[in-house]
């Protein structure tokens, strides 16, 4: 996306449309009551994409900007964090104990997703920059993003032949947006290495106007827990 006034400004009635939606309550990542001039921001969202991880309170610095616990497939919504040198604490929630401790840099008016990934012993944080180009009504930009730990290298096909995102797709890829018509779509998810089906999911909503990521995430092996191998999208924006 490139970055320009009018879409800044677009980007920035949204985030504050978000803030009326109740899915997860959130502050500010900043001091409203701070005076002088107004510092430079960057807007930030964080994906809980570990399979085993305790739902997680977030910290910058030594302030928690999470009033409710971040839980797994759950999203921290685009918020406004100064653009800087950033620390990230990740604790299990009402503890105060750190899982991780991170070290991030935001540059002014730039757009991240934040994906916690990896099993909750080697848990870390994948930081990407997001850039996307205006959807329209007839079209969606949509990524796809491979956060599951097990599942190994992957092809990821869209109505049984289309596979738009490469004909592989190993462990932590998020792949550019891609420009994709509206529709209702069937996803595939195979093994690269076995040829494997290993989830299928029909009539994923594509809708015009909107930019979306596509998560695949959770445990391949079904002994591992309760979160397994599923497909999950997101909205990352909309263009009113």
């Amino acid at each position: 996306m490139k970055i320009n006034s009018n879409h800044m400004m677009g980007f920035r009635i949204w985030i504050s449309l978000l803030a009326l939606i109740p899915l997860l309550t959130l502050f500010s990542c900043l001091d409203n009551n701070d005076e002088g001039p107004v510092p430079d921001t960057a807007f930030v969202s964080i994906y809980h994409g570990s399979p085993n991880a305790p739902e997680l309170d977030i910290y910058t610095e030594s302030r928690r900007i999470t009033n409710s616990p971040l839980a797994y497939s759950q999203s921290f919504p685009y918020s406004q964090f100064f653009a800087a040198d950033r620390t990230l604490k990740f604790n299990p929630h009402n503890a105060s104990n750190t899982l991780l401790e991170t070290e991030h840099t935001f540059e002014k008016d730039k757009i991240y997703t934040l994906f916690i990934v990896n099993e909750v012993a080697d848990l870390e944080v994948l930081q990407i920059e997001d850039s996307w180009e205006d959807p329209d009504g007839d079209h969606a930009m949509v990524r796809l993003a491979h956060l599951s730990p097990d599942a190994g290298e992957l092809e990821v096909l869209i109505n049984d032949e289309s596979l738009p995102f490469g004909n592989s797709n190993p462990y932590l890829e998020v792949t550019e947006f891609l420009k994709m018509e509206k529709a209702k779509v069937k996803v595939t998810v195979k093994s690269k290495i076995s040829g494997e089906k290993l989830v299928e999911v029909n009539e994923i909503d594509l809708r015009g106007n909107r930019v979306y990521t596509l998560m695949i995430r959770g445990f391949a092996d079904p002994s591992k827990g309760n979160n397994q191998l599923s497909v999950q999208l997101i909205t990352n924006y909309i263009k009113f």
